[in-house]
């Protein structure tokens, strides 16, 4: 019992080096947002690496890697016109910059596998030596494997793996500004990816006077 528990402690000291982290997104709408622009179109205010802010690690090296900025945003239409997201475009410090469609983001960025999962290959070996189960199966293989701590915990942190993956998501799906209609007056909270390898210092929002997207209706 004692060397059981033992390897129990061990594994679960691994695990907490191996454990997929994520804060959901949502939470940056109730942040306090810089002020950035005033005019007579947008009032606008956004927090830049959002990905590193919320914890998501992977994600937030795999963007930088790239030279993408993912930036959580707050915009009031200043205008008496309803403006749809699409026709929105940003700059900073006065040259345009590439948006990213959050539909190829939400694609991408994700938590992937940790190379620290290797080192529960060890762990099953020796947990197997220790504790070796039944079996009729010539091969050494049957219904009982998972109930060995290795397996079990390495399968709940795939689970939790995916389960993170899913909701990053689902929230830059459902936070895709392209998607809004912004109402005169009214606070839209979303985020976008840009493709820049320029630190994002003075990014401003500008209605995309080429853009052909009209609302004909409320």
């Amino acid at each position: 019992m004692f060397r059981k528990n033992a390897t129990l402690f061990a594994f679960v000291l691994l695990l907490n080096s191996c454990a997929v982290q994520h804060k959901t997104l949502t939470n940056s709408k109730d942040w306090s947002f810089p002020q950035n622009q005033f005019d007579e179109n947008f009032s606008f205010s956004y927090v830049d690496n959002l990905l590193e802010k919320t914890n998501n690690k992977s994600g937030a090296r795999w963007a930088k890697r790239k030279n993408i900025h993912i930036i959580g945003i707050r915009l009031m239409n200043n205008t008496n016109k309803p403006i749809h997201g699409s026709q929105i475009k940003f700059h900073n410090n006065g040259e345009e910059v590439e948006i990213i469609h959050n539909n190829w983001l939400a694609k991408k960025v994700r938590q992937r596998i940790s190379p620290l999962m290797i080192l529960w290959l060890p762990v099953f070996i020796v947990e197997a030596a220790l504790f070796p189960q039944d079996s009729d199966d010539p091969m050494g293989f049957d219904d009982d494997d998972q109930h060995y701590i290795s397996v079990e915990a390495a399968n709940n942190q795939e689970r939790k793996r995916m389960k993170a993956n899913f909701n990053l998501r689902n929230e830059l799906l459902n936070f895709r500004l392209a998607n809004k209609i912004l109402k005169p007056d009214e606070i839209v909270n979303g985020v976008i990816g840009v493709r820049s390898k320029k630190r994002l210092t003075n990014l401003k929002a500008l209605i995309n006077t080429e853009s052909e997207f009209e609302i004909l209706a409320e």
